[in-house]
């Protein structure tokens, strides 16, 4: 007798190929048979007639190490048949942790729901802790070199010898516990400070590891050539195993109109020539930012706390004025209506507002707005988050739909209470995953039902290493989705943000019902996937 049998679906197996019927057998962990199976017996029984029956979901770019602690369940993305998420992005992870990082880190984790101790410092111990806990989807880690910085006390300085030497060993340490690699986050924070030739030193480590490169590029603006040039540089260092986080192109930020263009013919040329790279992109026209990236470095060179205690000054206010032309550049041509503030750990009640409207509630301007959460934040200054309406329809849709893109959401895991409900205002949260196929699949037609699956399972497995997901066939992990494409429903809207999405009503990961009829059973089988095993 099976352990349990998904029957009655139409199966899109991962690969590519067109659906087709058949019954989904499970034993233990695992897939046994992917074929109609008239007459088997199973423990459980799924029903899955008239909907499809695809491998579970696999993000390739998710920030839910962020959010990990405070949600183990994974509610918001388990609920979309997300089964596995690649985390640790754009340089950014609470581990390594130095003794200022750690200080920092226990705040920015305790606003994202996560009330325990912050008492590790390796990445080991990181994920070790982690574990302990158990989650409820399979996690495959970067390691941030942000976070390499911050831990070897470079912070937004040049690092000298046994700096560098440090953060090799940080790095080593990391890719010896498994991380899939080094993540860079070059437009904001520690990771804006540094040179190329630091970047290509890390990735000789990368390279003895046989690990891989992940990059927020310098600049996808008005340089958008230069850092793609840059990222090839390091990802050559790096043993030619890379992926180029989120290639895009911000509406009306000055960049060249063939720009993205060029970037991804560069892309398919380097790919071409045997270079192991993809991209990624967001399903909906806005995405998340962090609000330090408009800084210049000279306000943050004495770190988060002082360059708040600056922020009082109308001097420097004024100054700032003309120096923040960076990140989202669109802010300045006017562009703050485009702009929502996402996170302000000293000004909840602002969350979630447009900076006009913060502007009308505080007095002054965006500006002035934008200096006044900045500035309360104190020392968390760095965990400001921004919501941007970034892109045009029709970029989102050359992107999701150019065959070296897999489709991320480059989001974190949420919920609809507690903190992280605060830290969550946009569907993004809590229907990104499930837009690419109601929206991109079954209403617009940008993409077919098959081509998208692809690119959200069996592309992100084979193109980080993750043996044994991302398809439906025997032998296989049981990471099952059940997915009733017709009636599938994002619910969460830009007004109303905190709804699951609906139709998904089976979600299996490692062969248990985590997802059953719609309602999470608090199972947490998800498992930790080191690179390589």
């Amino acid at each position: 007798m099976l352990d349990l049998l998904v029957s009655g679906g139409t199966v899109v197996e991962g690969d590519g190929g067109p659906p087709y019927p058949a019954d989904v057998a499970i034993e233990g962990e695992r897939i046994v048979a992917v074929e109609p199976l008239p007459g088997a017996t199973a423990r459980r029984h799924l029903d899955a007639r008239g909907h499809f029956v695809l491998p579970g979901l696999i993000d390739p770019h998710s920030h839910s190490d962020w959010s990990i602690l405070g949600n183990p369940e994974a509610q918001s993305t388990i609920r979309q048949g997300v089964t596995t998420e690649v985390v640790g992005n754009c340089g950014v992870t609470y581990a390594p942790l130095g003794p200022e990082s750690a200080r920092q880190a226990a705040a920015t984790l305790a606003a994202f729901g996560y009330d325990g101790p912050v008492d590790w410092r390796g990445f080991g111990e990181l994920l070790q802790r982690v574990e302990s806990i158990g989650t409820s989807q399979n996690l495959a880690w970067f390691v941030g070199h942000s976070a390499l910085r911050e831990a070897a006390g470079v912070g937004t300085g040049s690092p000298g010898d046994d700096e560098l030497a440090t953060m090799r060993a940080l790095l080593a340490e990391a890719l010896d516990a498994g991380a899939l690699g080094m993540s860079s986050g070059l437009e904001y924070g520690a990771g804006r400070a540094a040179g190329t030739g630091e970047l290509t030193d890390l990735a000789g480590v990368l390279r003895l590891h046989g690990a891989r490169y992940a990059s927020h590029i310098r600049n996808r603006d008005a340089a958008l050539d230069e850092a793609v040039e840059e990222f090839f540089t390091v990802t050559r260092a790096a043993g030619g195993r890379a992926q180029l986080s989120h290639l895009n192109v911000r509406e009306d930020t000055g960049a060249a109109p063939d720009a993205w263009q060029r970037a991804v013919e560069r892309l398919a040329a380097e790919r071409a020539a045997g270079t192991d790279v993809l991209a990624d992109m967001t399903p909906y026209d806005g995405g998340i930012g962090m609000a330090t990236g408009l800084l210049p470095p000279w306000l943050l060179a004495d770190g988060p706390e002082e360059a708040a205690r600056q922020l009082a000054d109308p001097a420097v206010r004024n100054r700032l004025r003309g120096d923040c032309d960076r990140y989202w550049r669109f802010v300045h041509r006017g562009g703050w209506d485009r702009v929502r503030l996402q996170a302000g750990p000293a000004t909840p009640e602002l969350e979630g507002l447009a900076f006009p409207e913060i502007a009308e509630r505080l007095g002054g301007d965006e500006w002035d707005a934008f200096f006044d959460v900045l500035a309360a934040a104190g020392p968390d200054l760095a965990a400001v988050q921004l919501l941007g309406r970034l892109f045009t329809d029709e970029h989102v849709a050359e992107t999701v739909s150019h065959p070296l893109f897999c489709l991320g959401v480059d989001a974190f895991t949420s919920r609809v209470d507690g903190p992280l409900a605060a830290r969550s205002r946009h569907p993004l949260f809590f229907a990104g995953h499930v837009h690419y196929l109601a929206h991109h699949v079954r209403d617009k037609g940008i993409l077919t039902l098959e081509t998208a699956v692809h690119k959200m399972t069996a592309m992100v497995a084979d193109h980080f290493g993750l043996a044994g997901r991302g398809r439906l066939r025997r032998g296989a992990f049981a990471d099952v989705a059940v997915v009733d494409l017709a009636g599938l429903r994002e619910r969460s809207t830009v007004a109303e943000p905190h709804a699951y999405a609906h139709g998904v009503p089976y979600v299996i990961v490692n062969g248990a019902v985590v997802v059953d009829g719609h309602d999470h059973t608090g199972v947490r089988t998800g498992c930790y996937l080191p690179r390589g095993r």
